[in-house]
């Protein structure tokens, strides 16, 4: 196990969590419904906390932190602009952080699976992930909502 390896790996997970957080914003701006717009506002934040604490977590081992999102989440992004001029606003909001959060969520299980990730980078993706799934839930009933 090094140092590097985790440090990959964690990384991995905070350009997620920055594209989480920044999808979350858009969300956000896109509703219509203002427990809507306060629900992404609210999981943005929470978002901006992990990464916070994954960069600390890559810092105390020694590594460099990303400090921007995927290209792909860029793209990710125009998709939800596109859509919302498409739909619904809500609606098009909660498909796309449904999305993001579903492929955030196999992203921690993945990296927990690997051995090369430290101990108390484990600890760290694994105290988040009840938070992730309870997420998924609300999401779920926001969806729900909207039908």
């Amino acid at each position: 196990m090094t140092n590097n390896a985790s440090t990959e790996i964690l990384n991995d997970i905070l350009e997620t969590l920055i594209d989480s957080t920044h999808g979350y914003e858009k969300a956000a701006e896109i509703a219509e419904r203002t427990t809507f717009k306060n629900f992404f506002s609210r999981r943005a934040a929470s978002r901006r906390a992990m990464a916070t604490a994954v960069r600390e977590e890559i810092a105390k081992s020694g590594g460099t932190p990303e400090s921007d999102g995927t290209i792909l989440a860029s793209a990710h992004r125009v998709f939800m602009n596109l859509s919302a001029a498409l739909q619904d606003n809500d609606e098009a909001a909660i498909e796309a952080v449904e999305t993001g959060e579903e492929y955030l969520r196999k992203k921690f299980e993945k990296a927990l699976t690997r051995d090369e990730l430290s101990v108390s980078a484990k600890t760290l993706l694994r105290n988040y992930q009840g938070e992730l799934r309870a997420d998924g839930r609300l999401i779920d009933h926001l969806e729900e909502a909207t039908a």
